[in-house]
């Protein structure tokens, strides 16, 4: 269910409600509602649950929304290493329902101390007179509580996981985080560059006064946007009124300098999402997108001269479009990659507010440098 609405159907219950609804629900989804509860309430349905439930939702609600303790589910099952793979095999029966996406049993000392994990297909395949330290993986690294929940994503990523155990920082088992906790993630990191490239955060279930009062911003900056790049081409306006084709052409330029840009930003954006820029990503990235901005320079500008050549029969014509469409495109590189890590630096979001100041930057030096050109060579 959407947050908004989610919030909107909580808030008209009461606490008695509000525990009979959510107590078929996993404790990092438990932990998630009780979250964005009023501390009020919250603590009037935690008083509500039996003390095992209580005792497991405080446990994931120590951590940060962020961070692994924040993900993890603390159902989970647990075996000794001396226990023979029959034990277990009877233990697994007497408990009838094990917690969803149990791929792996995890190995534990007597103080709860993690050991390895042990998979649910050793079980079925081993000899029953095995024991659990016979077969089990003691080289599964387990995950800390405190890793951030992107390190954690890209983990799962990496490594082609379905589960791993989380835990604390003196080794003791705390819960574990399956891959639907991890899709949960990739739908958020989805939604935030949704909202980056409209600047609509929570528009959908907003209510109308919200909605109005967000896109009125955005709109007015957008307006004002538009405004300075029809401000630079008022210089030239001798340079249109002789060379009408130019106006034709215009758009051109300035249409392929903000589509470059926003490529350039939003791999910045993912990038950085993914905890990819350090020094030496920095580097590659920016001269990468700069070898790719040069080649794709120079073929959009020999293709852009033969097409203009051809459209209008003007030799200088085309010579300026190709010189402006190479300025463009390499500025749309460097800018769209240099300005997000400036807005970075002074406290901003770039997925938001990286876009508008990009495409329009593009498009003054894409009418300033063509309309200038033309007025250097034609006029």
């Amino acid at each position: 269910m959407n947050e908004k609405i989610r919030e909107e159907v909580l808030y008209d219950m009461n606490p008695e409600e509000i525990s009979l609804a959510i107590s078929d629900l996993e404790v990092d989804d438990l932990a998630d509602i009780l979250q964005s509860l009023p501390d009020k309430i919250n603590n009037e349905v935690l008083g509500l649950m039996n003390s095992r439930d209580r005792g497991r939702v405080a446990n994931v609600l120590e951590f940060s929304e962020e961070s692994a303790g924040g993900l993890m589910n603390t159902d989970i099952v647990t075996v000794r290493a001396d226990n023979t793979i029959e034990l277990v095999s009877r233990y697994l029966r007497f408990l009838k329902n094990i917690p969803q996406n149990t791929d792996d049993i995890y190995v534990v000392s007597k103080n709860d101390e993690y050991i390895g994990i042990l998979p649910i297909t050793k079980i079925l395949t081993s000899e029953p007179s095995l024991t659990v330290r016979e077969i089990m993986d003691t080289e599964f690294e387990p995950i800390d509580s405190d890793m951030n929940e992107i390190d954690v994503y890209n983990l799962f990523k990496s490594k082609d996981l379905f589960s791993a155990p989380v835990i604390d920082g003196k080794n003791k088992l705390l819960g574990r985080i399956t891959v639907d906790d991890i899709l949960d993630i990739a739908v958020d990191e989805v939604e935030q560059d949704f909202i980056g490239l409209t600047q609509i955060e929570g528009d959908v279930f907003a209510s109308p006064r919200k909605s109005i009062r967000s896109r009125l911003i955005w709109l007015t900056l957008n307006l004002l946007t538009a405004m300075s790049a029809s401000f630079a081409i008022s210089f030239f306006y001798e340079v249109i009124d002789k060379v009408i084709y130019a106006a034709i052409l215009m758009p051109i330029v300035a249409s392929m300098g903000g589509i470059a840009a926003t490529q350039t930003l939003g791999i910045y954006i993912r990038a950085e999402a993914l905890r990819k820029l350090n020094k030496k990503g920095i580097r590659y990235l920016f001269r990468r997108e700069f070898i790719v901005a040069v080649v794709n320079a120079l073929f959009f500008s020999i293709l852009i001269f033969f097409i203009t050549n051809f459209w209008f029969g003007d030799y200088f014509l085309s010579i300026a479009i190709s010189l402006a469409m190479i300025i463009n495109l390499i500025v749309a590189a460097v800018f769209g990659f240099l300005f997000p890590r400036l807005l970075r630096k002074l406290g901003y979001d770039p997925a938001i507010s990286g876009s508008v100041v990009i495409t329009t930057v593009t498009d003054i030096v894409g009418f300033v440098s063509f309309l200038g050109i033309v007025s250097i060579l034609i006029l």
